[in-house]
């Protein structure tokens, strides 16, 4: 910001660290690297020349197995990717088949894997969150709305850029808050809600005038040409570590009852922070709500996420009530798939993609506007925040610095340049200490982006598209292969998880 705090800046991300403990590799490339190593040693010592030459391809494979990356990732991982995705498939892990009839405890949400643990507590005040007993955790979902940062004038949009700013850090005060998770749910609705709206809601014509007819007309071939409605729907999840609330949840009459108070404080103090963002929170969603969104996530034939399921689910929320408030089992999926580069759940295909590289120039705020509103097809873009205290992170710039000045005496010793790359590192950390000095919070944001079809032909066209308009945006998308389950409830389900 300037001096005057109200002109809109480009602003630079700090890039992706790969920190090694030697040349850039990691533990575990080292290792591999040395195992090469000692077999070619071993090797020409026992037989010579020929024992060297014998035993090549073994160590000759080992040594660029530990050196060689693919798209910035060290195939060691990739192997270990691989070979966990295989075993997962051979143990059944990627298929899901729902089980009405089987018993299940009351409160248990029926989705796959571990997310079959999660309980859903309702509130006194009618409210709904989620208690993940095993990752000691408690979430909290709230429909929010704004205004699009894009209509904003230059003024208010410096506001918002130094009131979100505000937002993080006083988010990097409560340790309390393990994680919250933006994500922007984008549905398109056909034409035929447009004209069923328009034949409910148009006033009957009071006379017969030609000009009155002629604005009918007007209208009705405007509705003829529109294709779809794009709705954007805001939601934010809270992310509450019990383990370090422990504490305050004692102190708040323990159980329950004092988790309730302690996430009610989160949320209201979210609810302020947000507020001085202009983000209004709509709703602390309660378990109608909050079903009726997993459920369209699996089932995007269903009626689509935004405020009508809401008031859908409200309505029918008396008749839910007259029925067992217990059995889950409907609003899970009924089936889930999960292949290498993506996933079928009931009546969708869905790729989850990681933003593996933030803009690498500078850019002004709302560069993501290309990639938030891509195409008229189904899609969800998700930030998961991580607030890091304060005495971690500048642990962590204490250890980029020594890796930093570690790499520089190796490159004094071999006599090579230091790269520009390796320069803008060195000067991005020094500009993040200055930072978190000058009282500002430090944050570790992933984002990722979930694109839904109905068919896989469809799916290939939705990514073409979207990969054009990471492009446009001036980010690295990157397909999170054999990882789709996994990456897909971090994207596509409000459980405010992450992967990375």
């Amino acid at each position: 910001m300037s001096e005057d705090g109200r002109a809109l800046e480009a602003v630079k991300f700090p890039r992706y660290e790969r920190r090694g403990f030697f040349l850039g590799l990691k533990w575990y490339q080292l290792l591999i690297v040395a195992g090469g190593a000692s077999v070619a040693i071993v090797a020409s010592a026992s037989n010579g020349p020929v024992g060297l030459l014998t035993t090549g391809p073994m160590w000759l494979a080992l040594v660029l197995l530990g050196i060689l990356q693919y798209s910035r990732v060290p195939y060691p991982v990739w192997a270990q990717q691989i070979a966990t995705f295989f075993y997962r498939a051979a143990a059944g892990e990627t298929r899901f088949l729902a089980k009405p009839e089987a018993p299940r405890l009351a409160g248990r949400l029926a989705l796959p894997g571990g997310l079959g643990n999660l309980e859903i507590r309702a509130t006194a005040r009618g409210e709904c969150f989620l208690v993940d007993g095993h990752g000691k955790e408690a979430i909290a979902v709230l429909r929010c709305s704004t205004r699009s940062f894009a209509l904003l004038d230059a003024d208010d949009k410096a506001w918002a850029v130094q009131a979100w700013s505000r937002v993080q850090a006083g988010m990097a005060q409560r340790q309390s808050v393990a994680r919250i998770a933006i994500q922007d749910y984008t549905v398109p609705y056909p034409s035929s809600s447009l004209w069923d709206f328009y034949r409910e809601n148009a006033l009957p014509a009071r006379d017969r005038k030609e000009d009155a007819a002629w604005g009918r007309r007007a209208y009705e071939d405007l509705l003829g040409a529109a294709g779809s409605a794009m709705s954007h729907e805001l939601v934010v999840s809270v992310v509450l570590a019990t383990s370090k609330a422990r504490r305050r949840i004692r102190e708040s009459g323990g159980g329950v009852t004092g988790l309730e108070h302690v996430l009610r404080l989160e949320v209201e103090a979210i609810r302020t922070s947000l507020g001085t963002h202009n983000v209004k929170v709509d709703e602390w969603l309660g378990e109608p709500g909050l079903l009726a969104i997993i459920r369209g996530a699996f089932d995007p034939a269903l009626l689509p996420v935004g405020k009508a399921t809401a008031a859908t689910a409200s309505a029918s929320n008396a008749a839910a009530a007259a029925e067992s408030t217990d059995d889950l089992t409907r609003h899970g999926p009924m089936g889930v798939e999960e292949h290498w580069t993506y996933l079928r759940t009931d009546s969708g295909f869905h790729q989850t993609f990681w933003i593996a590289e933030w803009p690498r120039q500078k850019v002004f705020p709302g560069f993501l506007h290309p990639l938030i509103y891509v195409g008229e097809f189904r899609h969800t873009f998700t930030e998961v925040i991580r607030a890091v205290p304060t005495a971690e992170a500048l642990r962590d710039i204490r250890s980029a610095q020594e890796a930093h000045e570690t790499r520089r005496r190796i490159n004094a010793r071999f006599d090579r340049p230091l790269t520009r790359e390796q320069g803008a590192e060195e000067e991005e950390v020094t500009q993040r200490e200055e930072e978190i000095v000058a009282g500002h919070g430090d944050v570790r944001p992933a984002a990722y982006m979930t694109v839904t079809a109905t068919s896989l032909e469809d799916l290939a066209r939705h990514r073409q598209e979207l990969e054009s308009a990471a492009a446009g945006a001036f980010v690295e998308l990157r397909l999170l292969y054999g990882q789709q389950w996994a990456a897909f409830v971090a994207s596509g389900l409000p459980l405010g998880r992450g992967l990375r």
